[in-house]
């Protein structure tokens, strides 16, 4: 049997052959027009006929060639480009992806990921800013019924952790300590918000990205290497391999993370 390859070469030398064929018979048909045009007395004495005759093989010789371009290059460009967008929108849809953008704070419809939802997962370095612009959402998040919020920070008494914080966000090493430890203390301050349960990790070394999960949708951050502030590539998934990416890599980072809130109980202490 044949493979797939070898039938697509066939079909394409039998498309080939029948292109240059039709061409070959428009160019002979067209040629036939000329000469009945010049040559013959009863349409040369009537200018407007031979006139029409030979637009009409001009016509045909120009309908010969285009077609000859089209099939034998420009269709094959065209399909190539819709096959590889075709392929792209697979790709995407794959990945599960909503939306990129790179202003993670204005363009997310953060409102839309909340609203629903019942568990959210946030890895941050601390996030001051996102908190700050979400505190009421986390707060009603907190309130709901069954909802559980779990919150994955650096963790601030690991030097070699804040030197390397420090250095990445351009500021001093006790400054990173102590915006990480507000971090800690206003994620905790949640669980006072109503029947929801808030849990809050830290781990020893940096993250490379940030990644907020909110039960099948996940929104996935790029970290920079300028030691300033700049816009950074985001992307939204709803399931999809983005969304799944996000949520094998917070159940790592949980594995390797200590809970510091709410406070194990003295027997679980090592």
């Amino acid at each position: 049997m044949p493979s797939r390859s070898r039938e697509a070469h066939d079909r394409r030398d039998q498309t080939n052959m029948y292109v240059l064929i039709a061409a070959t018979v428009l160019l002979v048909v067209s040629a036939l027009t000329f000469v009945i045009a010049s040559r013959w007395n009863f349409i040369a004495d009537r200018a407007w006929l031979e006139a029409s005759i030979n637009q009409l093989a001009g016509l045909l010789v120009a309908t010969g060639l285009i077609t000859v371009l089209w099939e034998l290059l420009g269709k094959r460009r065209f399909a190539s480009e819709l096959f590889g967008m075709a392929s792209l929108s697979s790709d995407v849809v794959d990945a599960g992806l909503e939306r990129i953008t790179d202003q993670y704070l204005e363009d997310v419809a953060w409102a839309d990921l909340f609203q629903g939802a019942s568990h959210l997962d946030v890895v941050v370095a601390y996030a001051r800013t996102w908190r700050n612009n979400h505190l009421s959402r986390l707060k009603d998040l907190a309130a709901k019924p069954g909802a559980h919020l779990r919150f994955f920070l650096p963790d601030p008494s690991d030097d070699p952790t804040m030197t390397l914080l420090a250095d990445r966000f351009g500021k001093g090493v006790e400054e990173m300590r102590a915006v990480i430890r507000e971090a800690i203390e206003e994620y905790s301050k949640l669980d006072s918000a109503g029947a929801g349960s808030v849990e809050v990790f830290v781990r020893p070394g940096d993250y490379v990205f940030s990644a907020y999960r909110f039960d099948g949708r996940a929104v996935l951050a790029m970290y920079s290497h300028t030691r300033r502030r700049v816009d950074v590539p985001t992307f939204v998934a709803n399931g999809g391999k983005i969304f799944a990416f996000v949520k094998r890599e917070i159940d790592s980072i949980q594995s390797q993370s200590h809970l510091v809130f709410p406070p194990p109980a003295p027997s679980e202490v090592k």
